[in-house]
């Protein structure tokens, strides 16, 4: 990230004229230059702690931030996106006052290939359609979850679909929810650099469907739909880009979960692939 940490600054420096935000940096070490460039950022502003280590994934080094955190409601940003500031503080306000366990935001795309920008959908007011959409684009960076809450979930150490297994997690434990309107972030997407180009870390995608359809399994036959999406999710991307090992074993896996007798998990299957051929 070395050069292009202009924007994190500028998030930083709106989030941190609110003395109740506290703000946690980690740096999974990639560069000198990068840590040098983070650390003088960093630097200017109090609320700011800064993490470095090398741990290798994602998922590890939010676990160190949720180690020190202290805030009533935590949420998760990518340094090389845009989080639009004031409006997550703006929305931070209003979860004050119904007090969710698990509040889920709109976003924008933007796509650097092509250069178009594209909105989530709006929430429909149906509490499990809009688990479904979100278990179709899971992407924790518009999620503020309850400190109470995910006290003692952590994070998978895994490179890809960490987040995914996490919000599974919060989801099952969750007694209320919020869909709010609100747009929080602009996800930027087509870029070489993203984990998503990465062959290696598109490997992880196997473990982390292990892990989301043995939660599935243990839900009992009338899991929830939002758990159902979300292992046909992992399973066809895992399938999408893993490589010959990785969809040997996947189907291996796929056979010792049994996930077969459960005729809704089918439809649910079905339900990602039509969604995934229209998004195409």
């Amino acid at each position: 990230m070395a050069g292009r940490l202009q924007p994190l600054e500028e998030w930083i420096r709106r989030l941190s004229t609110n003395t109740q935000i506290e703000i946690i940096v980690i740096h999974d070490y990639s560069d000198e230059t990068t840590s040098s460039e983070l650390r003088v950022i960093c630097q200017k502003y109090d609320s700011v702690e800064f993490i470095e280590g090398h741990f290798g994934n994602p998922g590890s080094a939010r676990n160190a931030g949720l180690q020190i955190c202290k805030g009533k409601w935590i949420t998760f940003w990518d340094s090389d996106d845009e989080p639009i500031a004031d409006n997550f503080l703006a929305l931070l306000e209003s979860i004050e006052e119904t007090n969710p366990d698990v509040c889920f935001a709109r976003y924008k795309v933007f796509n650097e290939t092509s250069g178009l920008v594209s909105e989530s959908p709006a929430w429909t007011s149906n509490w499990n359609r809009d688990l479904s959409y979100v278990a179709q684009n899971p992407g924790i960076w518009r999620v503020i979850f309850s400190r109470d809450l995910i006290e003692g979930i952590r994070f998978e150490p895994l490179r890809m679909a960490e987040d995914q297994i996490f919000i599974c997690e919060a989801v099952l434990k969750a007694k209320k929810l919020s869909f709010d309107e609100t747009e929080v972030y602009t996800y930027f997407k087509g870029s070489e650099h993203h984990l998503t180009k990465n062959s290696g870390a598109l490997q992880d995608l196997l473990p982390a469907f292990k892990k989301t359809s043995k939660m599935l399994k243990n839900s009992g036959v009338v899991a929830i739909p939002f758990l159902r999406l979300m292992v046909a999710k992992q399973l066809i991307s895992c399938w999408k880009y893993g490589n010959l090992r990785t969809r040997f074993s996947l189907i291996v896996a796929f056979s010792r979960t049994k996930l077969v007798v459960f005729p809704m998990f089918v439809g649910a299957l079905g339900k990602v692939i039509l969604y995934s051929v229209r998004g195409a």
